[in-house]
């Protein structure tokens, strides 16, 4: 069981009252409550104990920390009753529920987070690869329109040697003289390759060799 009482220094109980905290107070607060308290739970517990103080003793509410200090050297306190022990338990409780669920929110947001962190390398990994193949395909496109371009002025050059082939052709008239000796007779007055002679005139139309004419019948 718990000491029915026990000494503090009146320093230690003003100082309680004021709201202010030191290792002094803490055991004070401990040994009222019967609770071991951390940082979290300290200012509740110091809030309703107060309470419970002020209502035991009104006149403390009146008086200033000189005249609290001159009530004497020490305090002689007791823990806080079942009934507002029971208040307290209640109000406890409810704060371990509340920290519970704060932990396993903060504990969700952590594991949140470190997925989002890992997505994020993904996102950046991915994007890399992206800007690696655009890097790429856009070296080829240029190594591409290089090659083109060079094409085109090779191809260019040949066609503009081609046409200045055709104008000389054309200066020196081998293309007209060409034309024009196939058009003129063949030396001499003899007949073009592959004309017809002509037919000497009088000549009977008929066979040839002294053959009697198979005309000249009168069944003809």
């Amino acid at each position: 069981m718990s000491e029915a009482r026990k000494i503090f220094p009146m320093d230690t109980f003003v100082a309680y009252l004021k709201g202010d905290e030191d290792a002094s107070v803490a055991e004070m607060l401990g040994y009222l409550t019967q609770k071991d308290l951390d940082d979290d739970f300290a200012p509740f517990a110091a809030a309703l104990s107060k309470a419970w103080i002020y209502e035991q003793h009104p006149e403390l509410t009146k008086m200033s920390k000189g005249q609290v200090v001159e009530l004497g050297q020490s305090v002689s306190v007791a823990p806080m009753p079942v009934k507002a022990m029971d208040e307290i338990n209640e109000v406890f409780d409810k704060l371990a529920d509340y920290k519970g669920t704060i932990n396993d929110q903060a504990a969700e947001i952590e594991d949140l987070n470190q997925a989002l962190a890992a997505k994020d390398g993904e996102i950046a990994a991915l994007q890399a690869k992206v800007k690696e193949y655009e890097d790429e395909k856009k070296g080829q496109a240029e190594e591409l329109f290089v090659t083109t371009e060079a094409r085109i002025v090779e191809f260019t050059g040949k066609l503009e040697a081609l046409l200045q082939e055709v104008e000389e052709v054309k200066k020196t008239g081998v293309v007209v003289a060409g034309v024009a000796g196939a058009a003129a007779p063949a030396a001499g007055g003899a007949a073009a390759p592959g004309a017809p002679a002509e037919a000497a005139a009088g000549d009977d139309f008929g066979f040839s060799g002294g053959a009697e004419d198979p005309f000249a019948d009168s069944n003809w």
